[in-house]
């Protein structure tokens, strides 16, 4: 009967300090896992808040018809020159376009369109008045090393949008499949669609089961073949034309070429994916950086630098969970370069 009571105390002891070290636990799982603590949060933020006042005016916005608002970066203050992502800006851009760009000191200073990179995704933008703004140096990729810290910038944010890893130096992104979501039957009008995906390109353009299909812009779409080459020309993020009939209405569509991970059995593709929004436009780069920062896709066309506030790259496209691609700082002033030439 004694060795049955101590045993029953000694049970009860245990079972205390159990419960003790779960509470221990459990209390000490709330505090490690406070978000604004984490690599993401705003508490190590403020410890990269003088790297941001080393270079507050790069991060700048661009505006587009007085509708779509991007970030962007300044470039080069003396001929004014500024670059975003250019699909980003969800529509055609033209010398017709109205821009205005928002800078340092909340100035906004009408633009006109420079030109375009497509193989990067870029679209430069020249300030009708230049600016007198100090920009901080420049830092090749040659001169950056794997696994240094990457700071990545806003406009009027005294606190870095992100913080991230640079994990690989520049390189090519092949690029990956476009989709357009869309079958077609061969007919005596033409090529009749037949089904349109939920979602896609096709459908947001407003195509519908049964519209006929004649071109694309001037361009005669009489067999399927053709179609599907048309198709294959274009990359996730481009836009083009398509002149249908329907009910006997000849009606334009523009679609904006996209991709389906549906569509894709690429494992690895699809769980760097989860949990993450990525670009439309994510591939099919000439030559990135890549890095772990947390970017909303939105926030592409802003500027990273290193810890010393020197100008690195320009963010491009969020391609995955632990993946943000920028283009080199050496490739944007040399596309700069080019079309002032």
């Amino acid at each position: 009967m004694k060795n049955r009571a101590l045993f029953c105390r000694a049970s009860f002891s245990i079972l205390i300090i159990m419960i003790t070290m779960m509470e221990s636990s459990a209390t000490w799982a709330e505090e490690a896992l406070d978000s604004s603590y984490s690599r993401h949060g705003e508490q190590l933020k403020l410890a990269f808040r003088e790297i941001v006042a080393k270079a507050p005016q790069l991060a700048i916005e661009i505006e587009i018809n007085e509708t779509i608002t991007v970030p962007g970066t300044l470039i080069d203050a003396q001929k004014g020159i500024c670059v975003t992502k250019a699909s980003s800006l969800e529509e055609y851009v033209s010398e017709a376009d109205m821009f205005r760009c928002h800078l340092p000191a909340d100035r906004w200073v009408a633009a006109n369109f420079l030109g375009y990179d497509k193989a990067q995704d870029m679209i430069f933008i020249s300030c009708k008045r230049p600016t007198r703004l100090n920009l901080p140096e420049v830092k090749t990729a040659e001169k950056l090393q794997a696994g240094q810290w990457i700071v990545s910038l806003k406009y009027a944010e005294e606190l870095p949008m992100g913080i991230g890893v640079l994990g690989a130096l520049p390189r090519e992104i092949l690029s990956s499949e476009g989709y357009v979501g869309l079958t077609v039957d061969q007919s005596d009008e033409g090529l009749m669609v037949k089904d349109v995906y939920a979602n896609s390109g096709a459908s947001r353009a407003g195509l519908k089961s049964g519209d006929i299909i004649l071109s694309e812009a001037n361009k005669p779409l009489q067999k399927r073949n053709r179609l599907s080459r048309l198709f294959a020309e274009y990359e996730p993020g481009d836009w083009f034309t398509l002149n249908a009939l329907r009910d006997g209405e000849l009606m334009s569509f523009d679609v904006r070429v996209g991709t389906s991970w549906d569509s894709v059995i690429d494992r690895q593709a699809m769980m760097n994916r989860f949990g993450s929004d990525v670009s439309a436009r994510r591939s099919g780069f000439r030559s990135v950086l890549q890095h772990d920062t947390l970017l909303h896709p939105d926030n592409c066309g802003g500027p990273i630098v290193n810890l010393e506030g020197e100008l690195v790259g320009i963010n491009i496209a969020r391609a995955g969970r632990t993946d943000t691609l920028a283009v080199p700082i050496e490739d944007v002033l040399a596309k700069m370069k080019e079309l002032l030439e």
